[in-house]
């Protein structure tokens, strides 16, 4: 069964990682955040892509507001080459201080939305609001950041670029779900995950360098783990520390018998972290897992286990990773 799984392999990229999964794995995940900005993707065709923009700008013309806050569409910002364009809207039910840039970008046959929050007290109408956010210390500049975050988003539309699944750049820096965000020289918070679900198991990978503490590591939590290992039915399978392909990382599979749906079946769960004790910002923090909750999996502990072990077996970085 498990060399049926693998008889073809594809290699999936998240951040800076790559590792070779089953061919049958489909990616359940179309998200990611970039510092500020929350990006989600899908693939789809040229058509579709114009008519997604056109029905949007018509709803958000004739979406209703109170007259103070209206127009709730405030600008729309067409991207060169035909890219897309960005949309200035409310926040629905929020005075238009606080407002959404939604931005709608096509490249590659990659359809992408960012969108980031606003602060724009520019209006004459808050004169008053804008003394409470002086006398709070915030400046000119974080009073209106919308020209500030729309010179960011210009620059991460610059430095984004579609792209297949499997298709693993070559180029600095970062994978995310269908996209590929080229490396500006500079620090940003990057966070992205891949999921993939079949009847049998759960697999799962997130890059980030979002949660970077040192100290704090997997076998560093090990007094925590175990008291909720007491409190359930799962036990330790294998807890293990090692280095795949100079990956350092640290690893702890759990199995044991649960009750789903009247009916005792056997449960597994594996996790993996990666570079935590050394994550920086260039250098991101992977977790892996693979698990059977709800599902009556047919594959055995041996089995889970060399399943575990052939994807962990391939994690490695991507070209140019640093």
């Amino acid at each position: 069964m498990v060399e049926s799984l693998f008889s073809k392999t594809k290699p999936q990229c998240a951040g800076i990682y790559v590792v070779d999964v089953p061919a049958s794995f489909n990616n359940g995940t179309h998200k990611a955040t970039y510092d500020d900005f929350d990006i989600e993707s899908k693939f789809i065709y040229p058509p579709a892509f114009r008519q997604r923009i056109e029905l949007r700008e018509e709803a958000l013309r004739q979406q209703k507001s109170s007259q103070k806050n209206a127009p709730v569409l405030k600008e729309v910002i067409r991207l060169p080459d035909n890219q897309g364009v960005i949309f200035d809207r409310n926040i629905s039910g929020q005075d238009d201080l606080g407002r959404i840039l939604e931005a709608h970008v096509y490249l590659n046959h990659i359809a992408f939305i960012i969108t980031t929050e606003i602060l724009d007290l520019s209006s004459p109408k808050y004169m008053e609001r804008k003394k409470t956010y002086i006398n709070a210390g915030f400046t000119e500049a974080e009073m209106n950041d919308k020209p500030t975050k729309l010179a960011a988003m210009r620059s991460l539309v610059s430095r984004l670029s579609g792209r297949l699944d499997h298709e693993i750049p070559a180029d600095k820096g970062w994978c995310i779900p269908n996209g590929f965000i080229a490396d500006d020289g500079g620090q940003h918070k990057i966070e992205v995950g891949f999921s993939y679900e079949n009847d049998d198991f759960l697999f799962g990978i997130n890059a980030n360098n979002t949660m970077v503490d040192n100290n704090d590591t997997l076998f560093g939590r090990s007094d925590a783990i175990n008291d909720a290992l007491k409190a359930s039915s799962m036990k330790t399978l294998k807890k293990y520390a090692s280095r795949v392909h100079g990956i350092p990382f640290e690893a702890w599979l759990f199995d044991g018998a649960k009750n789903y749906k009247q009916k005792t079946q056997q449960v597994y769960d594996f996790i993996l972290y990666a570079n935590e004790s050394v994550a920086s910002t260039s250098k991101l923090l992977a977790t892996i897992g693979l698990n059977s909750k709800r599902k009556q999996t047919r594959y055995s502990e041996a089995q889970m286990v060399e399943i575990w072990d052939r994807v962990i077996g391939s994690l490695r970085y991507k070209p140019n990773a640093f």
